[in-house]
């Protein structure tokens, strides 16, 4: 009887324990972002970093950390089975929240001017510094676990490039001057020499080479593009800590809320129903969600700051939804996972 009483009272206590358990387990992957940002505001505050040194690591991170990042984690991607479902409900989702970001921008009080940032912040998820780990975590010891890690790891390959491209087309400002075949042409090349799309085109044909003709990068090569790469995540969290201004971010307050909105929300809930629509199964619908539950990517910041765009709108608003993005984490962890 005491035994029956204690199963009942374990099972009621089951559903607290195991969103308990999952929130924590967030938090835990989301704690060194939040150390690197705080390690970046203490290092301004103390006037070891000046702003001088903290454009330039932004500079650093955009032209060449991040690059090199982009080349690794795309050329060392392991083919699996589900991959391209699973990239192109990526892909929709992705798409229909960057449509939505740029219609509804200005009626939910963006400005004009800070609408590309926006739309950029909007629908770019930190997959492989935070979707990665959290996917890795959730789904250790289940049955078809591994599988599932490697369809989501190589999905995320044509993510990655799409969300670049994706990126500086809306963050390029056009050319002035000239024919307007002129001013596209200009814009096109000016798209064209970014680092991160020409990374991501690079890295899928070494991807498309190891595949296909087993051809790789020699080691010494590859070992020393993965080093600087390791640096792309840390560096750029540092920099954007450095960069964040109490007065900057308080102008920001309103534009970093819209963004969460349509980042941990309207995300998600247009990639279950993309994968609800493509019938993708428990595991592919699992790691769409996830993903699309992840803060904005701190890339999104070092564009922004690149690339002339509102970067006090895009610090705001990767700080913001990391902080959130525990909470819509968990929450698909508790309502997707298979």
């Amino acid at each position: 009887m005491l035994a029956s009483a204690a199963l009942q009272c374990k099972k009621k206590i089951a559903p607290g324990c195991k969103i308990a358990a999952m929130f924590a387990s967030v938090i835990g992957i989301l704690f060194p972002v939040f150390a690197m940002l705080a390690l970046g505001v203490f290092l301004k505050k103390s006037r070891l970093l000046s702003d001088a040194f903290a454009k330039d690591l932004n500079a650093l991170m955009f032209h060449g950390a991040l690059p090199c990042m982009l080349v690794d984690s795309i050329s060392c991607a392991e083919p699996a089975g589900g991959a391209r479902e699973t990239a192109l409900a990526l892909a929709l989702a992705t798409l229909a929240t960057f449509a939505a970001a740029w219609i509804f921008a200005v009626p939910c009080g963006i400005s004009r001017a800070a609408r590309p940032t926006f739309c950029q912040t909007a629908f770019r998820s930190n997959n492989a510094y935070v979707g990665i780990p959290v996917l890795a975590l959730a789904l250790s010891g289940r049955p078809g676990g591994e599988a599932g890690l490697a369809v989501a790891t190589l999905a995320l390959a044509p993510c990655i490039l799409l969300y670049n491209v994706l990126g500086v087309l809306v963050l390029v400002r056009p050319s002035a001057g000239g024919s307007a075949l002129r001013r596209s042409v200009r814009s096109a090349a000016a798209l064209l020499r970014n680092p991160l799309i020409l990374a991501c085109i690079a890295g899928m044909a070494l991807l498309g080479l190891r595949i296909s003709a087993g051809v790789a990068l020699p080691s010494p090569v590859a070992e020393t593009i993965r080093l600087f790469g390791k640096m792309a995540t840390p560096g750029s969290l540092i920099a954007l800590g450095a960069s964040i201004d109490a007065a900057r971010i308080r102008g920001a307050f309103h534009g970093a809320c819209v963004t969460a909105a349509f980042k941990l929300a309207l995300c998600p809930l247009f990639g279950a129903a993309v994968c609800a629509a493509l019938g993708l199964d428990p595991m592919q619908r699992f790691i769409v969600v996830t993903y699309l539950c992840c803060p904005s990517a701190v890339a999104s910041f070092v564009m922004a700051e690149a690339m002339g765009g509102d970067s006090g709108l895009a610090g705001a608003s990767v700080a913001f939804t990391t902080i959130l993005s525990a909470v819509s984490l968990s929450l698909g962890i508790l309502l997707f996972l298979p």
